[in-house]
């Protein structure tokens, strides 16, 4: 593979996506149009919000419906399909217009129910749950459907589930017209922080940047003997960063980093299976940490800046054991080194590309500086903007005056918008669950539950939160998932003792190890479509891989020092040993070192990395003893070995 080819390869797939206007072109353009509506509105809130939270969450789910709906009416050619569209388009039109026009009505009369307002609740509870299907498949409407049945029938179930119940005029008004559920603090955060973010990320996108970061990551990683995969480690990750999806970044990232690995060895499960751990773990790399830190930012009220510090030693600590793990498997199967004339020159990738870096530094300056996050996502999206322009003045200052230059910018707001539409109706669906959760008692009970049920340990309450977040996280948007977890959950481990920070942080980052864990595996379903690999097989692949992601969030929950939490040389030393308990972990399931090793000898590796890993100067002394004693053990058999060749 040349250098050309490999450039070829690496054309960001996304980036062309909402740009085909061949398929229904009129349609498509219209798409397009109310797309960059979309984005341009949530642009100009930012300088000017001429309407209330509440009405800028009715807006922004409309467009998100509309966009929906016209989209899948684009892409299919069925006519029944269309009509249906066409019939959900303006069933979703109507009652969100109507409860627009009748905003201060509504709030000023809340309580109110009559036959309008029921058909209203009722048609716009519809078109969430087939919105949600559509873009996230059955499984949340399915939990929406549930919900809404136990809101009304609580009566009807026995012992811990059971409650009043509520008919259903009340509660559909409750969830809708009442402006709690739909509307609340998980639509509000889809349309504030989140589609800020999505339209950044789709600028980035449109303008080349994805792209950028690909051949960025195979100039830094590619020399090393497991090169393709280290890039995969890489992109993803600064990829993943941004756009906030594991599905997405393995679909756009996937789909250049899995046939390069394969085409040095790497089978093709393992291929798969690094690509979906790697795209997963964005999502809990600083600095945009797939806005997750905004989010937890405005929930907690926890400064935007000490959650990207308190997360970036957990963030290196998965990426670390990642890495090493694929880099052990290179060298136990000999691969092979890439020639440079088939990597990117680094050197020339920073000078075509660099200016992509400046618009994510300058929104960790904003931030830093005390802006709101809108206002620096804003500000973001401006400076990218900027740097494109004055790269292209500099570069070919002709192309300025054309329109397939600014162009770009558009596909980059429609882009933004696509990205963004399924989010927002996900994130109205869970607000209707968080809601009957909340009028049902259940969310209290499950407080409750937790605590009781615990014992009063903080290890067991952690373990079923845990299996909360993972549970919510299966087929449901992360962010949307780990602000329903944290309102119904987090309040138990912090009355419990834990810190609010960690707390949130765990509940997170269970929220995202969910696309890597069965039975749903989102992130694995398309990363094993992509290599031609067995689904299962590669997600046991791919929790084998990412394992130490699994156990990082209970050992910063005891190790506060892990979140730079505490005295500075505590940190350096707990820091220290947890990598290099990381790296015994990664040798123990590879099963190799110097050479490779049987399975007493990953037996010992694995206590070593127990022992490193466990809060305690005892511990850590054993284990550093320990692995003394092993590597000695491996270097001396390494030596007998070449001696006997």
């Amino acid at each position: 593979m040349d250098r050309n080819s490999l450039e070829t390869n690496m054309n960001f797939e996304a980036k062309t996506e909402v740009l085909d206007y061949s398929n229904n072109k009129k349609m498509m353009i219209l798409f397009a149009i109310i797309g960059f509506s979309m984005s341009l509105y949530h642009l100009i809130y930012v300088i000017k919000p001429v309407v209330s939270p509440v009405e800028n969450q009715i807006i922004h789910l409309l467009f998100a419906l509309i966009l929906i709906f016209l989209w899948d009416f684009v892409t299919q050619k069925n006519k029944i399909s269309k009509v249906i569209n066409v019939v959900f388009l303006l069933a979703s039109i109507f009652p969100l217009i109507y409860i627009y026009i009748n905003f201060e009505h509504l709030v000023n009369k809340t309580g109110l129910i009559n036959n309008t307002i029921i058909l209203v609740g009722t048609l716009l509870l519809v078109v969430i749950l087939e919105a949600t299907r559509r873009t996230f498949g059955i499984a949340l409407p399915i939990l929406i459907v549930i919900s809404l049945i136990y809101l009304r029938y609580g009566d009807m179930f026995p012992g811990f589930f059971h409650h009043a119940g509520m008919e259903w005029p009340r509660l559909i008004t409750s969830i809708t017209t009442n402006f709690e559920g739909v509307f609340g603090t998980i639509l509000n955060v889809s349309a504030t922080f989140i589609v800020l973010f999505m339209i950044f990320g789709g600028m980035l996108e449109a303008t080349g940047a994805g792209n950028f970061f690909l051949k960025l990551a195979m100039a830094v990683g590619g020399r090393m003997r497991s090169g393709p995969a280290q890039a995969a480690v890489i992109s993803s990750g600064l990829v993943g960063s941004i756009n906030g999806s594991a599905v997405s970044n393995v679909a756009t990232t996937g789909v250049f980093t899995i046939p390069l690995m394969k085409n040095v060895g790497y089978s093709p499960r393992l291929a798969g299976a690094l690509e979906s751990v790697a795209s997963t773990g964005g999502m809990i790399l600083p600095p945009v940490m797939g806005v997750g830190a905004f989010v937890m930012a405005g929930i907690t009220g926890i400064p935007y800046v000490e959650i990207a510090v308190a997360a970036i030693i957990p963030a290196l600590l998965y990426y670390a054991s990642a890495s090493t793990t694929i880099h052990l498997h290179a060298v136990k199967k000999n691969f092979k080194k890439l020639d440079k004339s088939q990597l990117p020159n680094l050197k020339n990738t920073l000078k075509e590309g660099f200016h992509f870096i400046i618009p994510l530094i300058a929104i960790i300056y904003f931030l830093v500086s005390g802006l709101s996050v809108m206002r620096a996502g804003f500000n973001g999206v401006i400076t990218l903007v900027l740097v494109v322009f004055l790269r292209e003045l500099i570069v070919n200052k002709k192309n300025i005056v054309t329109l397939k230059f600014w162009k770009i910018f558009f596909d980059g707001m429609v882009s933004g918008a696509k990205s963004v539409m399924g989010v927002a109706a996900a994130c109205a669906a869970m607000g209707v669950i968080s809601q009957a959760f909340i009028l049902s008692g259940l969310a209290f009970k499950i407080i409750y539950f937790i605590k009781d049920l615990s014992g009063g340990q903080g290890l067991l309450a952690l373990i079923l939160t845990m299996l909360i977040s993972l549970f919510f996280g299966m087929g449901v948007p992360t962010t949307a998932s780990y602000i329903l977890v944290a309102v119904i959950g987090a309040s138990a481990l912090t009355e419990l003792g834990f810190d609010l920070l960690p707390v949130h942080l765990f509940i997170f980052y269970f929220a995202i190890l969910a696309n890597i864990t069965p039975p749903v595996s989102a992130a694995v379903l398309v990363a094993s479509k992509i290599s031609n690999s067995n689904y299962l097989i590669t997600g046991f692949e791919a929790i084998r891989i990412g394992l130490p992601g699994f156990i990082l969030p209970f050992l910063f929950m005891y190790n506060p020092e892990l979140l730079l939490q505490g005295k500075l040389l505590n940190s350096i030393i707990v820091i220290a040993t947890s990598f290099v308990g990381v790296f015994c972990l990664s040798v123990a399931f590879e099963g190799y070192l110097l050479k490779h090793i049987n399975y007493f000898e990953r037996l010992l590796f694995l206590l070593v990395s127990g022992f490193l890993l466990y809060p305690g100067f005892v511990s850590d002394i054993i284990g550093i003893v320990l692995l003394i004693v092993l590597i000695l053990i491996q270097i001396k058999q390494k030596r007998k070995l070449v001696t006997v060749v």
